[in-house]
């Protein structure tokens, strides 16, 4: 999709006594703050890539995989889903028997039995019109490396100088980044594997690591490699601890797991696996379906892709199952990664194929549930999101062994006009359901879905679906005198809400933010995009109000970043967003 800049420009005074903030202030507050433009490329997207991925064949052998059934899979992928934008091959783990090296001690191949090396398959994948993405984790040394004490590129240093105490297992050693030397092995492997055309690494196995060697060693190393890989690579942290809410791996890297892993797949690992459990370190929700509902609130374009693991849709018992899962990886902004194989997928691979759902994976979209709250199921499984044309996308699921009603409420949880119809749309069957008035239901068989698009015609967007960032949370309020019953509450210093909004004509267009805060506040909200900002005081005195502006915008999606400023102030309330 084409993605345009967005000109801010303010209209005057504003509703309520609203004033725009003095221009010595303002130019202070926005100095230095980010933009979409500023954006890692890497974490542009708001959702994930569409690949294939060698694990089904490693897990259910438990040993790596043949070069030959490779090619295979990697043919299969070519033929029937690149055309639906599934571009990117990547081996997985049982990685230990890599242990043909160069002369830095980098591995060649997948595997030493392997004929073919890295740069080999990465030039065939791309012949293909595809790209290569990588399973390693540098700071991994193998034990080849070790006994030949290799030299540590960039260094006068060798292999045995940066290993650790603590290996991790027989064939691979860690680096301790306390160790001079660490830094060039681990910034190098990066570099070599981005030379070869790779930008996508999957680096697994990071709790074990930072289990044995401390969180602030992990830290480091993360940063080692985000400055290494910088905004053209997508840093994959896989079995992660996921600490204070993924507090560390938020600043450098780009996709996180969250959830256990895929195993022997089916409806277990979609929704089923310890339901309700959850763990302070890894895996803290063993099934697919918990990890989205808890993390859903860091996702988002600039903050992090969702990773679900990988898809075994073979596994799953039914039609029904294996549209749920589908369903849910692209309402939450997942990866859609196939580990099913030419010879496993059976008649499925149509599945993988709905390009109504695919578009969403092309908008960067990423949907929230309405309550984070596990034992709230109904709202828990009820899923929206908005798209930059203003229409809604629920998705409605049923986890549980009866018959659900599942309901979206237009007016309390949309903001949607009371009474008003809308048009709503199938996105399994491609049909038209129907004009609705207010909200739409459905009875729901066991282990169903339906995943809606509702034509809103509206200009209003709302904030608790926007990207929220840096302490921005949402917040019910039943009543609320406008729009839907949820707001985000941005009481931190730098809190922010990442909005897309289309217009099809070019040019000036005004911008309204419905929002309120205390009447001791001297927070600001600063409206901010790639080529202009303004800060507007927001509505006192704790009432709602609206303040508005003029903006000039591009046709086609713009990026409107909204952020509240004010250190050790109360801070404000953002209702929705309005652009005509």
């Amino acid at each position: 999709m084409r993605r345009h800049l967005l000109r801010i420009f303010v209209a005057g005074i504003l509703f309520n006594g609203t004033l725009p903030v003095n221009a010595q202030e303002a130019a202070h507050r926005t100095a230095a703050k980010k933009t979409y433009h500023d954006i890692p490329q890497s974490r542009k997207n708001g959702s994930g890539p569409r690949y294939w991925i060698a694990y089904e064949y490693c897990w259910v052998n438990n040993k790596p995989l043949p070069e030959d059934i490779w090619k295979q899979n990697i043919d299969w992928v070519d033929e029937n889903f690149k055309a639906y934008g599934y571009d990117m091959i990547s081996n997985d783990g049982w990685i230990e028997g890599a242990q043909t090296l160069d002369g830095n001690g980098f591995v060649t191949k997948y595997n030493s039995d392997w004929q073919y090396g890295f740069a080999y398959w990465a030039k065939y994948i791309a012949d293909k019109g595809m790209k290569m993405g990588v399973y390693y984790n540098p700071l991994w040394l193998t034990r080849t490396a070790y006994e030949n004490n290799l030299p540590v590129i960039g260094t006068d240093y060798r292999s045995r100088d940066i290993t650790g105490p603590v290996p991790f297992n027989i064939e691979l050693h860690w680096v301790d980044v306390d160790k001079p030397g660490a830094k060039e092995w681990v910034q190098g492997y990066i570099r070599y594997f981005k030379n070869m055309g790779v930008n996508f690494l999957r680096i697994d196995f990071l709790e074990n690591y930072e289990n044995n060697y401390g969180t602030e060693k992990y830290r480091k190393a993360l940063q080692w490699m985000r400055e290494a890989a910088d905004s053209t690579m997508l840093l994959s942290l896989v079995m992660p601890n996921c600490f204070d809410h993924a507090a560390t791996e938020l600043k450098y890297g780009d996709m996180i797991r969250i959830s256990d892993d895929c195993f022997d797949g089916g409806w277990t690992f979609t929704s089923n696996r310890r339901r309700g459990e959850f763990k302070r370190n890894w895996p803290q929700y063993p099934n697919a379906f918990d990890g989205f509902v808890k993390f859903a609130d860091i996702g988002g374009r600039d903050q992090m892709v969702l990773d679900g693991d990988f898809t075994r849709i073979n596994t799953l018992q039914t039609e029904d199952e294996k549209k749920f899962h589908i369903s849910l990886l692209a309402m939450t902004g997942s990866p859609i990664a196939i580990a099913d194989q030419f010879n496993t997928i059976g008649k499925d691979a149509w599945l993988y194929q709905n390009e109504e759902l695919l578009a969403l994976n092309d908008l960067g979209f990423a949907g929230k549930p309405v309550s984070n709250d596990l034992h709230d199921i109904a709202n828990s499984s009820t899923w929206i999101g908005q798209l930059p044309n203003g229409d809604w996308i629920a998705g409605l699921f049923n986890r549980e062994e009866t018959v659900q009603e599942r309901k979206i409420d237009f007016v309390a949880t949309l903001g949607l006009t009371k009474n008003a119809k809308y048009q709503v749309h199938d996105l399994w069957s491609h049909s038209p359901l129907g004009n609705y008035s207010n909200a739409f239901s459905a009875s729901l068989a066991p282990h169903t879905c339906k995943v809606i698009r509702i034509t809103s015609n509206t200009r209003k967007y709302e904030a608790e679906v926007g990207t929220l960032m840096n302490g921005a949370g949402k917040r019910t309020a039943a009543g609320k005198a406008a729009g839907s019953s949820s707001y985000v509450a941005m009481d931190r210093d730098g809190s922010a809400v990442l909005i897309a909004v289309d217009v099809v004509k070019p040019g000036k267009h005004q911008l309204r933010l419905r929002c309120k805060s205390e009447k001791q506040s001297t927070a600001v909200l600063e409206v901010k995009t790639d080529n202009s900002s303004v800060s507007l005081r927001p509505v006192k005195g704790g009432d709602w109000g609206v303040i508005t502006g003029e903006v000039d915008l591009n046709a086609g999606t713009n990026y409107i970043y909204i952020t509240c400023h004010g250190e050790n102030q109360p801070g404000v309330d953002l209702d929705y967003i309005e652009v005509w």
